[in-house]
């Protein structure tokens, strides 16, 4: 049975992925605003041109993504634990196997 731990590895991965994705698009939202000055509020999408392109929605839908994190808060805490738990186990039986 030594693939068990990989194929429970690999589901984690997968899920720590999926939960976290939100923050992920969240953040490239929040930094994407910040480098092209534009406005970016809750209200509605704002006309942002950048290289004669209009990214507002983008930047709009992305930053709505924040609203999505807030339910994700405990699964992501949940990810962070299971991992340090991981990573202890594996240092636990680096040193004592």
């Amino acid at each position: 049975m030594p693939d068990r731990p990989r194929r429970g590895r690999r589901m984690m991965l997968a899920a720590t992925i999926l939960v976290w994705t939100p923050a992920l698009l969240f953040a490239l939202g929040f930094a994407l605003a910040h480098l092209t000055g534009c406005r970016v509020d809750e209200g509605s999408a704002h006309p942002c041109l950048v290289a004669g392109i209009d990214i507002g929605g983008l930047l709009y839908t992305l930053m709505m993504m924040g609203w999505f994190v807030i339910l994700m808060l405990p699964f992501m805490l949940l990810t962070l634990v299971i991992w340090l738990g991981i990573g202890l186990r594996a240092l636990f039986d680096a040193w004592f196997s």
